[in-house]
């Protein structure tokens, strides 16, 4: 029988809890109003999405290579998209 990944925590490097803590932070962003997301009901879920791969990454569970990709590359998009110095949110 399989041994179950949720059973045990395993120990987490620092680079892999900063990245968890910063998706968590990034995904408080998308609580409230926000211009990248503009419905609530999407943002909700897409903040969702953060949270339980920063709980993954937080407990030592690995997450399949390319949905930790997607996962960072949506992080970095969205924080680029509220960042004020981004060019993209300037007023001209």
């Amino acid at each position: 029988m399989a041994e179950n990944r949720y059973r045990q925590e395993q120990p987490v490097d620092p680079q892999t809890d900063a990245e968890a803590r910063a998706l968590r932070t990034i995904a408080g962003l998308l609580d409230g109003d926000n211009p990248v997301v503009g419905d609530r009901a999407v943002a909700g879920q897409v903040g969702q999405v953060l949270r339980s791969s920063a709980n993954e990454l937080a407990h030592g569970r690995a997450l399949p290579i390319p949905v930790r990709r997607a996962v960072l590359g949506l992080a970095d998009a969205i924080r680029a998209a509220l960042d004020p110095r981004t060019h993209e949110l300037r007023e001209p």
